[in-house]
């Protein structure tokens, strides 16, 4: 957990949902508590001109919106937010999706150096949970629901792997990819170490059968390896110019 020592981290929230406007009112100002969270502003979707005062205004760390799915103005509109403000981080809630409007998150994700998350709603089931992707998001981090990334990011030749992976080994690899160690992965994860320990090994034998993976320095390859297939990191099997 964070300190109340830490940077307080500056949150605006835009949900079309009213219930999930009150949710975020109160589990966010309980969540002093867990993270040094201000919660500078709750609006619901529609107005962006308003949207864009707030965040000139009002200059949050972190943009959380809620939307119901992910319509293409919805879409427009973060890429226009991510290009104005591209220090600050994203976290994207869903309740549903298609699979095309997912792969156009790609162009946002890498539109600045912000940390980005997106997730669905009904993953989120505690308090901390929601603490842990906004604090990630503020860090520069990009964390996904499991459930979404074989979508976004499986297309890539030569990355099938992620196919392989079931929900909680991808959620861990995609932990690791970030640099947390086993103790932080749990934490995140409410899981033991142990069982930790036994994802990544899971990971590390599925890699080896499906990749140039390094055995000797399994945990760097395994990192490095995630992030070109995510599309994070520039691969040699991926031509330059070529679009991710």
């Amino acid at each position: 957990m964070a300190s109340s020592k830490s940077k307080t981290i500056r949150l605006y929230a835009v949900e079309e949902q009213e219930i999930y406007q009150e949710i975020y009112r109160t589990a966010l100002s309980f969540s002093l508590l867990h993270a040094p969270f201000d919660l500078v502003g709750v609006s619901a979707n529609g107005d962006q001109a308003a949207l864009r005062r707030a965040l000139s205004d009002l200059k949050p760390d972190v943009l959380l919106v809620g939307t119901k799915k992910l319509e293409v103005e919805v879409l427009e509109e973060l890429q226009q937010v991510r290009l104005e403000n591209p220090a600050m981080g994203l976290v994207l809630l869903l309740v549903s999706y298609d699979v095309e409007d997912l792969q156009s998150l790609r162009r946002v994700a890498v539109g600045g150096p912000g940390g980005m998350a997106v997730f669905l709603k009904q993953s989120l089931d505690q308090i901390d949970q929601l603490c842990g992707i906004v604090l990630a998001a503020s860090q520069g981090q990009i964390v996904l629901d499991p459930s979404l990334s074989t979508f976004l990011f499986t297309e890539r030749d030569g990355y099938n792997f992620l196919k392989q992976l079931t929900t909680r080994e991808s959620e861990v690899l995609n932990l690791l990819a970030r640099g947390y160690t086993n103790a932080t992965i749990a934490e995140a994860l409410f899981i033991d170490v142990k069982t930790v320990e036994r994802h990544i090994n899971s990971v590390y034998g599925k890699l080896k059968s499906e990749t140039d993976f390094e055995q000797r320095h399994a945990r760097v390859s395994a990192a490095r390896l995630y992030l070109e297939a995510t599309g994070e990191l520039m691969s040699p099997k991926v031509p330059a110019g070529r679009p991710n």
